[in-house]
């Protein structure tokens, strides 16, 4: 007869938090090089639906060690980086602005690097917003009412590209699939030949 008891569960209240525990291993935190950046990410279902490139912007995070050419980390910011750099972090994103999604207006023929930039400063990013910006803005940019005309003229040639779009990327999927198929038939026929022999 087996008297062996059942162990007791584990009382998980009295685990402290991981953060807390791990506290010393970011205690030199102080002497890394951070940046915070935001980057555009293409968003691939949007795009399709639109038939141009949409893009959301991504909060991304640098860490380097100074000193150290190897030791870099860019990647998107994750949740505990905003405690782990707390000042960096609420510094940069008091100024960093609203997070755009749209076509960069970059992507409009004609628009130089420094119209861009000088577009930016009024908060205008995007094809979209430039295109729904009111005349009165206009004012304060030379030839803005051509770059309203195109960008306007971009998201109607856009809107009506994106069915052919839509029809290229199945097509290519499509391609894909049967040439997966026809490297599985000739690899049978290979296996059926050689079975003959």
């Amino acid at each position: 007869m087996n008297t062996a008891t059942a162990p007791a569960p584990t009382d998980w209240n009295n685990v402290s938090d991981a953060v807390d525990d791990n506290s010393n291993r970011f205690q030199n935190d102080d002497k890394l090089h951070v940046q915070f950046s935001r980057r555009p990410k293409i968003q691939p279902a949007e795009s399709d639906i639109a038939g141009r490139a949409i893009f959301k912007e991504i909060d991304y995070i640098t860490i380097i060690v100074p000193g150290d050419k190897a030791s870099i980390v860019e990647r998107p910011v994750q949740a505990y980086d905003a405690t782990r750099f707390a000042a960096k972090y609420a510094n940069w994103k008091a100024n960093a602005g609203v997070v755009q999604e749209g076509t960069p207006i970059s992507s409009l023929p004609r628009m130089t690097p420094s119209k861009v930039e000088e577009y930016k400063y009024f908060s205008i990013h995007t094809v979209e917003q430039l295109a729904a910006a009111s005349d009165s803005v206009g004012q304060k940019f030379f030839g803005f009412q051509d770059d309203k005309r195109s960008a306007n003229a971009f998201l109607e040639i856009a809107k009506g590209n994106a069915p052919f779009e839509r029809m290229n990327n199945e097509l290519k999927e499509r391609d894909a699939k049967i040439e997966e198929m026809q490297s599985q038939i000739e690899a049978l026929n290979k296996m059926m030949t050689k079975a003959k022999i």
